[in-house]
């Protein structure tokens, strides 16, 4: 078992913060789609917490790509809203040596994004591939590291946002509206998975959408700021799925409900007790 196989089995629970085991196995989809089109580059997070997301993108990098985390930690001071409280630095490290074996290609900016310039980020990392924007959750913020994404993303880069939907925090929603009705944003919305929105550059929206759509099963077609999305992982009554729905175990499962299933099961079953 690969250390991000293991992770996403057994670490994704033991590592406090919050991401759905969904959108874990989406974005793990998503790192494989954009190393199988040639597209390398490094990996981050603004807003890191304890690692639970960057864990898993840190993972799904190539040795020979860096990895950068962006937060306050400790200093929540700095944090207006109140969303990192019980950030730490030194667990999110113990959190990441645990799971994926060595700190040695984290990058740690341990500043405010507010003063934090995609040059910064270019100089220690490189163009970023794979985003992940969890930072402050006001309006301002949203919208400050939306910009920041865009500046510090590949052509063919993703920004995964998170707390789109989340009511609790209406800032992200608002931001993020007004960073995607801004005539000037490069970036567009192409998928939601559980608690999260993607965003590229529109050229490659129908890039990630087919590749997507031959990994998973997308619960619904909408549209989005004049963007088609894909949505995955929310069945019509708002309720998440627990783990995605691949296209070849949606195959099987259709092969058992057919009229081929009750042999074949009793075939598995005869050439199991041999």
């Amino acid at each position: 078992m690969s250390l991000l196989d293991r992770y996403l089995t057994v670490g994704l629970r033991s590592v406090e913060g919050w991401l759905a085991d969904y959108s874990a196995h989406f974005i793990a989809a998503l790192s494989e789609v954009q190393h199988h089109a040639g597209y390398t580059g490094a990996v981050g997070e603004i807003g890191v917490y304890r690692g639970k997301l960057f864990i898993l993108l840190l993972l799904a990098a190539l040795q020979s790509e860096k990895a950068f985390a962006l937060d306050v930690f400790e200093d929540q001071t700095l944090n207006t809203d109140g969303s990192g409280s019980g950030a730490s630095r030194d667990l999110f490290l113990a959190n990441v040596r645990r799971w994926a074996a060595s700190d040695a290609n984290v990058l740690v900016i341990a500043r405010p994004s507010f003063d934090v310039r995609a040059d910064d980020i270019l100089a220690v990392c490189g163009k970023v591939r794979l985003l992940s924007v969890d930072g402050g959750h006001t309006e301002e913020c949203a919208m400050n590291d939306l910009h920041l994404a865009e500046e510090a993303l590949l052509d063919q880069g993703v920004a995964i946002i998170d707390d789109y939907f989340n009511p609790h925090w209406p800032g992200v929603s608002t931001g993020v509206g007004k960073y995607l009705m801004n005539p000037d944003s490069k970036l567009r919305p192409f998928a939601i998975s559980p608690n999260k929105l993607y965003l590229t550059r529109p050229q490659n929206c129908e890039f990630y959408r087919f590749e997507m759509n031959q990994r998973f099963r997308p619960q619904k077609e909408s549209r989005m700021f004049g963007s088609a999305v894909d949505i995955y992982g929310i069945n019509p009554e708002g309720v998440l799925l627990s783990r995605p729905l691949t296209l070849a175990s949606l195959a099987k499962m259709r092969l058992k409900q057919s009229a081929l299933g009750p042999q074949l099961l009793a075939a598995k079953a005869f050439l199991e007790r041999r």
